[in-house]
Parts: C-alpha cells; sequence; structure tokens
C-alpha cells in the first residue's frame, strides 16, 4: 500500500465522522444525503490539503466511499438513543393517518404495538447494510465533487522550442 493510500483514513474518519453525526441526529437528518456528500467534501479536501501528489477523480471516489461507510456506522450508533423517539413519532403519524384513511388494513395498530417499526438486532445490521451501500455511494460523488474543487492543479510542463 503507498503512502496515498494510508493517508486517506484520517480525511475519511473525519468527513465521515462529521457526516455521520448531522445525519444521525432528529431533525438535521432531513438533509441526510446533503450531509453525506458534504462530510465526503470534507474528506477529500482535507486528502488535498496534506498530498504532494496530483490527486484524481479516482482518489476522491476512494476517500468518499470510506467516508460514507464510516458515515453509515456513527449514524446507526448516533440513532440507536432516537429509535424510541423516532417510533413515537411514526406512531403519531399512523394513527393521524388512520383517522383519515378509510383503507388501513384490518389490525394495524396492533401492527405498530409489537413493533414492526423493527427493534431487532438483525433489522438493525440490515439497516446498516443499506445505509453503509447508499452512503458509500454518495461519498464517492461527494468525493470526486470535492477533489475536483480541491486539487492542486499543477501547471503543464513547457516545452523547449530547438
Amino acid at each position: 500500500m503507498n503512502n496515498k493510500r494510508q493517508g486517506m483514513f484520517m480525511p475519511a474518519l473525519i468527513g465521515g465522522g462529521v457526516a455521520g453525526l448531522l445525519s444521525g441526529i432528529p431533525l438535521l437528518n432531513c438533509l441526510c444525503c446533503l450531509w453525506i456528500i458534504g462530510g465526503a467534501m470534507l474528506a477529500s479536501y482535507l486528502l488535498s490539503k496534506d498530498a504532494s501528489l496530483t490527486l484524481t477523480a479516482g482518489d476522491g471516489a476512494i476517500v468518499g466511499t470510506l467516508s460514507g461507510i464510516v458515515a453509515a456506522v456513527v449514524e446507526a450508533l448516533i440513532g440507536l438513543p432516537f429509535h424510541a423517539f423516532n417510533r413515537e413519532i411514526l406512531q403519531r403519524v399512523m394513527e393521524q393517518v388512520g383517522q383519515y384513511a378509510e383503507e388501513m388494513p384490518p389490525g394495524w395498530e396492533s401492527w405498530l404495538e409489537r413493533g414492526a417499526v423493527g427493534a431487532s438486532l438483525s433489522m438493525f445490521f440490515l439497516g446498516l447494510v443499506i445505509s453503509a451501500l447508499i452512503f458509500s455511494i454518495l461519498g464517492a460523488l461527494g468525493g470526486i465533487i470535492g477533489i475536483s474543487l480541491f486539487r492542486k492543479k499543477t501547471l503543464p510542463a513547457t516545452q523547449e522550442v530547438k
């Protein structure tokens, strides 16, 4: 593994941590996709700031993907304490919808009480895997955008006329 690849971990950790933190907080998580792209752009900025070599779009995609995976893990851990809060909000919304909708399936109230929202460990890991997949794609996009904005521009070598 060369030095350029070794230097990607810390920027990805910082960018993914910030994006995951903002994505895990209720009400701020409405801009989740924007936070992931922004966190990957932050990671690519931090990578390009310390890079001595010219970085490519592939480098931005790699650091962005890593940032997205870190963001998914942080978002899942930050979201755990808010799970009961989110479940309560969902239950209230479904009750309001149930007052106005005549076509609700029978027994939908018991469905919410049983926990169809999912509090099991397997649902947590399934959500984490799906988030990691989506966040890594968005992170790659943000990393490419960030590298194109923040990389050090190298001037083409001048050719001598003989």
